[in-house]
């Protein structure tokens, strides 16, 4: 009995190992540097969806420490853009384990010994790695760079120094006492050239060791609160009592991506009125954000089906055809119009959108047995 029931636990175990998929967030890559004349590692990941849509492009949210925050924002991402708190994003982590110091600070300063090298690690960043993300994925001119101590110094550095490189910066408990907060001159000069349309900024500090650090800080946002607003800054900060240093990192990307996006997400006084409500705040989105941006697919099904849900059967109609008329080559949208006049009973026509959603999938390679079962299904009641 014993020696069965190993067999049998074996078994099991073989069996649950075999059966396992990896996931998958993000990939590792190389790229070259002849400006830092070494390799830099980076890593990227792309929203779920991203071979299925060859028309659409996205922005990108580019993370400093990369090897530490990588996984932490592509995570994040993926949740928020699924509910429609932010758009769907191409994140790229950049490994800064090496030469972090010097890569990050734009001096030599007292705990930066190695320091001063924030202007090559720039110029590696707008020559090599963007235009090389630009070239081989679908992107959309919106960048939003993310950084945490060392990192925020450094994303508040771009902003001032290099303000047409990024769109939107989010430093979480940057370290602002870096050389006797040096970078507070950068700030003043900053505040003194034309505005720049459509930035927006987000600001944190944890419950902080070190009094410099949040002098410094505080110094920063009282800067921010005289003069952004005049320069069309949008911006927010935040003080984190009950953090550190350390645990801020993941909150402040969440409230910052929040903030960036808050006016991301489709009220449902808006999406009750239809494809009308959607085209309104899109186009308000547009205007904000200074990119076009279409309504996103699932977003549209979504609503779509609580619609037909409350008995709105036209106003359902208009927005699965919608769809289908922004997404093509998606096999999804075809059955979903199927479904609906499944629903209604009007299996003739069923039939002819699961086809159609049959023949994209095969056309792109997209598995297509849940639409063979479809059309197995309705032939089954054709016939009845």
């Amino acid at each position: 009995m014993k020696k069965a029931t190993a067999i049998l636990i074996l078994f099991y175990l073989i069996t649950f190992k075999l059966s396992a998929q990896m996931i998958v967030i993000g990939a590792e890559k190389i790229i070259h540097s002849s400006i830092l004349s070494e390799d830099r590692t980076f890593y990227i990941s792309t929203p779920e969806d991203y071979d299925a849509n060859d028309n659409l492009a996205y922005p990108t949210l580019y993370v400093l420490d990369g090897d530490e925050y990588f996984w932490l924002a592509a995570s994040a991402v993926r949740y928020l853009s699924n509910r429609g708190f932010m758009p769907q994003t191409i994140v790229i982590g950049i490994d800064n384990r090496r030469n972090r110091d010097r890569d990050l600070t734009p001096t030599k300063g007292q705990y930066s010994p190695n320091g001063g090298g924030a202007q090559n690690f720039m110029s590696f960043l707008t020559n090599e790695l963007i235009p090389e993300i630009e070239k081989t994925y679908k992107t959309q001119p919106h960048k939003t760079i993310y950084g945490a101590s060392l990192g925020g110094l450094f994303s508040m550095y771009a902003l001032y120094n290099h303000p047409t490189v990024f769109d939107n910066y989010i430093a979480i408990s940057p370290s602002l006492y870096h050389d006797n907060g040096i970078l507070f001159e950068h700030a003043l000069s900053y505040f003194e050239k034309p505005s720049f349309k459509n930035k927006f900024v987000y600001l944190s500090l944890a419950d902080e060791v070190y009094s410099e650090m949040r002098i410094n800080f505080r110094n920063t946002v009282d800067l921010f609160k005289s003069k952004a607003s005049s320069k069309k800054i949008r911006w927010h900060y935040k003080y984190y009592n009950t953090e550190t240093h350390e645990s801020t990192k993941m909150v402040g990307l969440n409230d910052g991506l929040r903030f960036l996006h808050e006016f991301w997400f489709v009220p449902f006084y808006q999406r009750d009125r239809g494809a009308d409500g959607l085209t309104e705040h899109y186009k308000k989105l547009n205007d904000i954000y200074g990119y076009k941006i279409e309504i996103p697919e699932q977003l549209v099904n979504r609503i779509a089906y609580n619609i037909l849900r409350e008995g709105k059967i036209e106003k359902a109609l208009t927005l699965f055809k919608h769809n289908i008329e922004q997404y093509p080559n998606s096999p999804n949208t075809y059955d979903s119009l199927a479904d609906y006049y499944e629903r209604l009973k009007n299996y003739t026509e069923a039939k002819k959108y699961y086809n159609r959603a049959f023949n994209v999938a095969k056309k792109y390679n997209i598995d297509t047995k849940p639409y063979k079962e479809s059309l197995k299904r309705i032939d089954e009641r054709l016939k009845d």
